[in-house]
């Protein structure tokens, strides 16, 4: 699962004390089965290292997708703290070929269990740059633009039950964005203790180059607790709003960002939704750990309805296993039960 470097890269060290002057790197083989994309293989890397003066670990990594219903796709990322995380950069470009299924839009729709398959192709970059006005606050700017695609993938005649014209798309998105942080976790891989609260404000307007003119907003905010030597509970709250004119595949997708984990990404989808979870981590060996989480959540078509939309719980637990000591970074596995579903996942570093 990960590299010898990243394996050996505190030996005879304690853990949490390790030099941090060499990189480190985490390379993951990650399987996947699921209802969305079938199933194939994620291949995805890191590279964790810290240049001097740097508070935190920089990132650059990169993934490739590819499964047995036709799905590919790839990307890099980069993330950089400056001048003492005085500034923090990061950076994302990516494009994909995706074949899924649209259950419609509201939780009325995706309880029907009833979808169309489409094709979705497009390409994405971001750009996102923040200044610390205070201690463990910053501020900045962000700029988006995305390329995607829709068509239909029938054997067959089409389903009545879908406004079908609206998924045949080729759009152009982008605009500025406002992004808003409060940070004071003492680690961003494995906080022990500290908040981490994150404001996002995008627009998309015509001229930017988008065909289609919305907004779209994210609020998060993360608690993290230590209760004991090797216990931590993690709290996560999250909302969502899409305006109005925001298209299917840009409105608030249930179940990313592992909001919530057990369900499949986009069944759920709205113009409004909420999600709370609480999660608890023991490490019980120097290389090892567990969680065990729980959470709800619901969308809706406004943040005024959501008080009355369907509850979707879930739950689960999940292993850990410390790729590198020396910047604490977990190659996570999880199991989670959502209301009719659930899902396995494996991925580079903790859930939130």
């Amino acid at each position: 699962m990960a590299s010898r470097q990243a394996m050996d890269d505190a030996s005879g060290m304690e853990q949490g004390a390790a030099r941090k002057d060499r990189t480190s790197f985490v390379v993951l083989p990650i399987p996947q089965s699921n209802p969305a994309l079938g199933s194939g293989l994620v291949l995805a890397g890191v590279a964790f290292y810290q240049p001097a003066g740097s508070p935190r670990p920089w990132m650059t990594g990169a993934a490739v997708l590819w499964t047995d219903n036709g799905s590919r796709g790839g990307g890099v990322f980069q993330k950089a703290y400056l001048r003492g995380d005085l500034y923090r950069v990061s950076a994302f470009a990516g494009g994909a070929n995706l074949n899924v299924r649209f259950y419609g839009i509201g939780a009325g729709e995706a309880n029907r269990d009833v979808s169309v398959p489409i094709e979705q192709s497009g390409r994405a970059v971001q750009l996102d740059g923040l200044r610390r006005l205070r201690p463990n606050l910053y501020a900045g700017l962000r700029l988006r633009a995305a390329q995607v695609e829709t068509s239909l993938r029938f054997e067959g005649e089409a389903s009545e039950e879908f406004d079908l014209e609206s998924l045949q798309l080729d759009t152009r998105i982008g605009g500025p964005g406002l992004l808003l942080q409060y940070d004071s976790r003492d680690s961003e891989m494995y906080p022990l203790t500290g908040r981490y609260a994150n404001l996002q404000l995008q627009w998309n307007l015509a001229s930017f180059g988008s065909d289609l003119r919305y907004d779209r907003q994210e609020l998060s905010y993360n608690h993290y607790r230590s209760l004991s030597p090797k216990g931590v509970l993690a709290l996560r709250g999250a909302l969502c709003r899409a305006s109005d004119g925001a298209p299917f595949f840009d409105i608030c997708l249930f179940g990313a960002s592992n909001d919530l984990r057990g369900y499949e990404t986009g069944q759920y989808r709205d113009r409004a939704m909420a999600a709370v979870q609480a999660e608890y981590r023991w490490q019980f060996a120097r290389r090892w750990g567990a969680v065990f989480f729980a959470g709800v959540g619901g969308v809706a078509p406004s943040m005024s309805d959501l008080a009355d939309s369907r509850a979707l719980p879930s739950g689960g637990m999940g292993l850990r296993f410390k790729a590198s000591t020396a910047y604490n970074v977990n190659v996570s596995l999880d199991y989670a039960v959502g209301r009719d579903t659930d899902a396995v996942y494996v991925y580079i570093g903790e859930s939130f």
